[in-house]
């Protein structure tokens, strides 16, 4: 943070005014970004009125309120937990707010040094099962050309395994129908090979027929390259469309599809490469996915078996 400069008779005593201090400065130098700086008031606003029911001094705060306010917050009323990212940033937002008011002389030490950030949740992917994306990949009116624009794009998402973004920028020249093989441009601009499965050729093939198999190919109803909001709103209608009864989006897709190929037998440097994963951890959660749904049909398996 940067070194802050105001006459002693300039700094206010009270937290209100402190904490429009602070975000008019974590604005102007760090995020820029009304969204954050709204965010940032929010948490302060809400630690500034659990003290003061407490009839506490904002400047006398130690560690131990710090860790009570915490576990005050974490489940109010009852109501649903708060999340480890979303107790992290109430951390920051406090550490960043104690740092400032160091800086103005204003306290000594620091009430949160010693308090360690809430672990990372590590959240397993979202993904459909085979009669799942064989549903979502039928039910198209293929009188409608934008059905049978969301017909080849969805299915190749799931078929190739891409990110939204690589679908949305992928070019005719980047297909390679003798040698069945996409060129992909990942992110970093790191490109990948990956094969195109038999049952998506064909779809591939008509597609470029019916489209001239020129520049992008996936277009828009007005001739403009598709969004990664516009596939995911296309998406979610069609999902609706045939009574599916689910939230889905494009990356559902690509987890599906390394899921199915770790259920089919495939190492996961394997997998890997295919989703252009620069590191194999990333690549590691699509494990515990089959490992959940190998337990899953143990269980259901074996629920009514009853020796002799």
């Amino acid at each position: 943070m940067e070194e802050i400069h105001l006459n002693t008779n300039d700094i206010p005593s009270n937290m209100e005014d402190q904490i429009e201090l602070f975000i008019a400065h974590q604005f102007a130098t760090n995020s820029r970004s009304m969204d954050s700086a709204n965010a940032q008031r929010i948490d302060l606003e809400q630690f500034r009125q659990w003290i003061q029911k407490r009839h506490l001094d904002y400047l006398q705060v130690d560690r131990l309120v710090v860790l009570e306010y915490c576990s005050a917050i974490r489940s109010q009323n009852g109501q649903k937990q708060l999340k480890n990212s979303t107790m992290s940033r109430k951390l920051s937002t406090l550490r960043q707010f104690y740092k400032f008011l160091a800086v103005q002389g204003l306290v000594e030490g620091m009430p949160l040094s010693q308090i360690h950030s809430f672990k990372k949740e590590k959240n397993l992917p979202e993904f459909l099962f085979q009669d799942e994306v064989g549903e979502f990949l039928s039910g198209f009116d293929l009188d409608n050309p934008l059905d049978r624009r969301d017909q080849v794009l969805f299915s190749l998402i799931y078929g190739c395994g891409l990110r939204v973004s690589e679908a949305c920028n992928l070019d005719w020249q980047d297909v390679y129908f003798t040698q069945r093989i996409l060129r992909i441009m990942g992110k970093g601009s790191k490109e990948r090979i990956v094969p195109i499965p038999k049952w998506l050729l064909e779809l591939l093939q008509a597609w470029q027929v019916e489209t001239g198999g020129k520049g992008r190919l996936f277009y828009n109803k007005n001739g403009k390259p598709l969004t990664s909001r516009g596939i995911q709103y296309r998406m979610q209608s069609h999902a609706d469309k045939i009574g599916m009864g689910l939230k889905i989006h494009p990356h559902m897709l690509r987890h599906s599809y390394a899921t199915h190929l770790l259920d089919g037998g495939a190492d996961i440097r394997t997998v890997q490469e295919l989703l252009g994963h620069s590191s194999l951890s990333a690549t590691q959660i699509y494990t515990h996915i089959s490992n959940e749904k190998l337990t899953k049909a143990c269980k259901q398996a074996f629920d009514d078996f009853h020796p002799n």
